[in-house]
Order: C-alpha cells, then sequence, then structure tokens
C-alpha cells in the first residue's frame, strides 16, 4: 500500500536546493577532469602522447573514463530526481512505495529507495 510522502514545501526546497548544488559540483568536477575538452578530445589526446608512455596514459584513461561514467550515472540521477521533485511520486520509494524519511532523502536526495529496499536491492546478483 503506497504511503503519502510527508515532504513538506520547505523540505521539498532544502532538496532541490541540495540536488541543484550536487548536479553544478557534478558539472564541474567533469569539467575540471577534461580540463574543457570533450571526452573524446580527451581521449585523443591522451592517444597522441609519447608512445613510450602508452601502457601508463592507457591505465590512466581507463580509470579517467571509469570516472566519467560513474560521474554521468550520478549526474543522470540527480538530474532526473531533479525533474522528479515536486510530483506526487517523489519521496516515495519504487520497490515498496512506502515513504522514505526526509533523513535520508537529505543525505541522498537522487535515491529512489527506501533503506529497506535498498540493501536488498544492493544483494541482488548482477547478471
Amino acid at each position: 500500500m503506497p504511503s503519502t510522502p510527508q515532504l513538506s514545501h520547505d523540505q521539498r526546497a532544502v532538496l532541490a536546493n541540495l540536488l541543484q548544488a550536487k548536479q553544478l559540483d557534478l558539472q564541474r568536477g567533469r569539467a575540471v577532469q577534461l580540463q574543457g575538452q570533450s571526452q573524446a578530445e580527451s581521449a585523443r589526446q591522451t592517444l597522441l602522447q609519447d608512445p613510450d608512455d602508452t601502457s601508463q596514459c592507457a591505465g590512466d584513461q581507463e580509470v579517467a573514463g571509469t570516472v566519467a561514467n560513474i560521474d554521468s550515472g550520478e549526474f543522470n540521477a540527480v538530474s532526473s530526481a531533479l525533474q522528479r521533485i515536486h510530483r506526487a511520486g517523489y519521496g516515495l520509494c519504487t520497490d515498496c512505495q512506502a515513504a522514505i524519511p526526509f533523513d535520508r532523502l537529505r543525505l541522498a536526495p537522487q535515491t529512489l529507495r527506501c533503506a529497506a529496499c535498498q540493501t536488498l536491492h544492493e544483494r541482488k546478483p548482477i547478471p
């Protein structure tokens, strides 16, 4: 049975501000990581570096790519939460429909699940 989120207008405003700040931080971090270049330009520049450094560059590029993918996923989650924040379903667990406590949302305003469902979700084997 779905629960009604107990989020006031002020609480939603706090969470929206947190999400906007997180989105800005992720954008800034990505700009610093890529040093003003697109991902393709950054990869191209890495490939054009000294061939003697190829193995080091490949490792660095792999780490940078992994970080970029994580940041991209987090950025998408934050952007999605910003779109949902003033809708009725924001603050409800996507799995059990229970209200997610404000304290949990304040820590991770992009969260989709209550703590119990998130734990179960993380325990599922990856196919």
